[in-house]
C-alpha cells in the first residue's frame, strides 16, 4: 500500500480507458454521506470451528470436481471462519436502525459455501436489499459502492450498509495464498459526518496504463491518495509494499478507520491486473449540514 499527499476534491474526472486522458465529465457524488466505519467488530475475526465430517466430505467432492485432489482428512484440522462468522458480530453494531440496502464484496471465496448476506438481510432491521459482488479482484469494493449508490438514489434509501470481506481458508489449486481473514464495513447515511463518497471503476485498462489513468483521473485532487499493491511505485524507497494478497478486499480500506467528522480529502485507488479494473473513490468533507 502506498500513500502520499499533495495530489481540489469533487475535480477529479472520468477517463477514456483507450487513452488514459480525462473526458471532462463529473462523478456524482453519492445521495448518503460516510457515516461509519466498522473495522473488525470483536468476535469477528474468531474461530468458527472445524469442518463436520458431512463437510469435509462434500467439499473433498467439489474439489475433485475441479481437478483438486483433496481428501475428507484434509479438512480434519482445519479451523475456519466463514463470512456468516465475520458479519455475524455486526447485527450488535447497526441493530438501532432499519438498513435499506446491504452489498457485499469480496475477493476471496467463503471458507464454505454459506449465506452472509441472507444471513443479514433476516437479522437486521428493515428487511434490507441484499447483493454481493466479487470476480473483480480488488475492484469489487468500488462495483459495491456503485450499486449502493445507484439503489440509493433510485429508491431514495436512507441508510446502506457496504461490507468487505476477506477470507484465509478456501480451495485452491496451489499453495494458499498470503490472505487473512478480516472484514470493514462502510454504514452510509443521510445524516453521515465522515464525508461525501464518488467513486468510479474503469474497466478495460491495460496494466501499463494503469498509472497514467489514474494520475489522468485525479489531476485536480489535492488531498491524501492511498493506493493499492498495484499502483504503487515500482521503484524507490516508498515502491515497496506488503504481499497483494494479504487483505486483498479490506486492506486499502482500513485507511478510513478514524477518519474524523470533516476530515480532509482522501482518494482510494486500487487496480486489478486480472479484470484490467481500476477502482477510484474519493472522500471529501461534506458541503452543507446532514439532512435531519
Amino acid at each position: 500500500m502506498y500513500v502520499t499527499g499533495g495530489l481540489a476534491p469533487h475535480a477529479h474526472r472520468p477517463v477514456d480507458a483507450g487513452t488514459g486522458r480525462a473526458t471532462g465529465w463529473g462523478v456524482p457524488t453519492a445521495p448518503l454521506r460516510l457515516a461509519r466505519v466498522i473495522t473488525d467488530p470483536a468476535g469477528a475475526t474468531g474461530s468458527g470451528g472445524r469442518y463436520t465430517p458431512a463437510l469435509a466430505g462434500y467439499l473433498s467432492d467439489l474439489a475433485r470436481l475441479h481437478g483438486l485432489r483433496r481428501e475428507p482428512d484434509d479438512f480434519a484440522g482445519v479451523a475456519r471462519t466463514t463470512f456468516t462468522d465475520l458479519v455475524r458480530p455486526l447485527v450488535a453494531e447497526i441493530a438501532d436502525t432499519p438498513v435499506d440496502l446491504i452489498v457485499l464484496a469480496h475477493v476471496t471465496p467463503d471458507a464454505e459455501p454459506g449465506w452472509p448476506a441472507s444471513f443479514l438481510t433476516g437479522a437486521l432491521p428493515g428487511e434490507p436489499l441484499a447483493f454481493a459482488v466479487a470476480d473483480q479482484g480488488v475492484a469489487a469494493p468500488f462495483t459495491a459502492l456503485r450499486v449502493a449508490t445507484a439503489y440509493a438514489r433510485a429508491d431514495r434509501f436512507d441508510r446502506v450498509l457496504v461490507v468487505l470481506l476477506d477470507q484465509g481458508t478456501f480451495l485452491t489449486a496451489g499453495p494458499p495464498p498470503e490472505v487473512g481473514a478480516g472484514l470493514v464495513a462502510l454504514l452510509l447515511d443521510r445524516d453521515g459526518t465522515l464525508g461525501e463518497l464518488s467513486t468510479r471503476v474503469v474497466a478495460g485498462v491495460a496494466p501499463p496504463q494503469a498509472r497514467s489513468v489514474l494520475a489522468s483521473s485525479l489531476a485536480d485532487f489535492s488531498g491524501t491518495l492511498v493506493t493499492g499493491a498495484a499502483l504503487s511505485p515500482p521503484a524507490g524507497p516508498q515502491g515497496s509494499a506488503p504481499h497483494p494478497g494479504e487483505l486483498p478486499a479490506t486492506g486499502l480500506w482500513r485507511e478510513l478507520t478514524d477518519r474524523p467528522a470533516g476530515g480532509g480529502p482522501v482518494a482510494l485507488a486500487d487496480y486489478d491486473p486480472a479484470a484490467r479494473c481500476l477502482g477510484i473513490c474519493v472522500v471529501t468533507p461534506p458541503e452543507t449540514e446532514p439532512v435531519s
